[in-house]
């Protein structure tokens, strides 16, 4: 992550221009697909890693291999080699294309993650069917829970390693997990009744979620040429968007990977 620069009224400085907002959706995979950049070159070519010749355990290359047969058969075909391609172009700053993160998304992330990784922790224990059940609602009120024994016993391990794993990484995301990307760090966008009357109204209209809609008015003011999403709402009115925000919608991983390729930086 590297701090991205704005101009007095908001708006991203040329350097970091085109400039690709990526929202939470779309964030999370590339957060998820850490390390792919050391599988792939840019082209999808297969290459190895810096530490090819380090013999590592067999035990890490067998759990590496079960991690990407278990990306590979629930995720869309070339899935894991599209985001090694992306991540390779972006941790290298091989593209004049910025990747831009908010802390709007990192917020949703902190969400996301506590989510997923309690009912992980919750699996363990309880079995994988209980679980099935189990919504954000629902595991909100047991997170809070959790987090209230822990503000009465701060000092007992068991509570604090399991608020611990719920909680999001932010040394790894910096130094791995969203290597590669530009982060506003003070985001300062209001609405006004204007806004609203003349785009964020057709958002609405179109039933797209308020957080959502936050998250296309922040690319909109920061003027991000393209935003990076896989939400079939997006997907399905990127023509009304376009239109009416003049921002492209980027639906899935090759056609992010299509713009950083094309802005690609010439060989000196």
């Amino acid at each position: 992550m590297h701090p991205a620069k704005l101009n007095e009224d908001g708006s991203l400085q040329e350097e970091f221009k085109p400039a690709i907002y990526m929202d939470t959706n779309f964030l999370r995979h590339y957060y998820n697909a850490e390390g792919a950049e050391f599988s792939f070159n840019e082209n999808g070519d297969t290459i190895d890693p810096p530490w090819k010749d380090d013999s590592p355990q067999i035990s890490s290359l067998l759990n590496e291999s079960r991690h990407r047969l278990i990306v590979d058969i629930t995720n869309p075909k070339d899935y894991f080699k599209d985001f090694g391609c992306i991540r390779h172009l972006a941790t290298n700053y091989l593209s004049e294309a910025s990747l831009i993160l908010t802390p709007l998304s990192l917020l949703e992330l902190f969400k996301l993650h506590a989510e997923v990784a309690f009912k992980d922790i919750c699996a363990d224990s309880l079995g994988a069917k209980q679980i099935q059940r189990m919504g954000e609602k629902e595991v909100g009120k047991h997170l809070s829970a959790l987090y209230s024994r822990w503000l009465t016993d701060n000092q007992n391990e068991v509570l604090k390693g399991l608020i611990q794993d719920c909680c999001f990484n932010m040394s790894f995301a910096r130094a791995h997990g969203l290597q590669g990307t530009f982060y506003i760090s003070d985001l300062s966008i209001r609405i006004t009744e204007g806004d609203v009357g003349n785009f964020l109204w057709i958002l609405s209209f179109l039933q797209l979620e308020t957080t959502d809609v936050l998250h296309l008015h922040s690319a909109k003011k920061l003027e991000c040429e393209y935003f990076a999403t896989f939400d079939k709402g997006f997907a399905s009115n990127k023509q009304i968007i376009n239109e009416a925000a003049g921002i492209q919608i980027l639906c899935n991983a090759k056609e992010v990977l299509t713009i950083l390729k094309q802005y690609r930086k010439k060989e000196a």
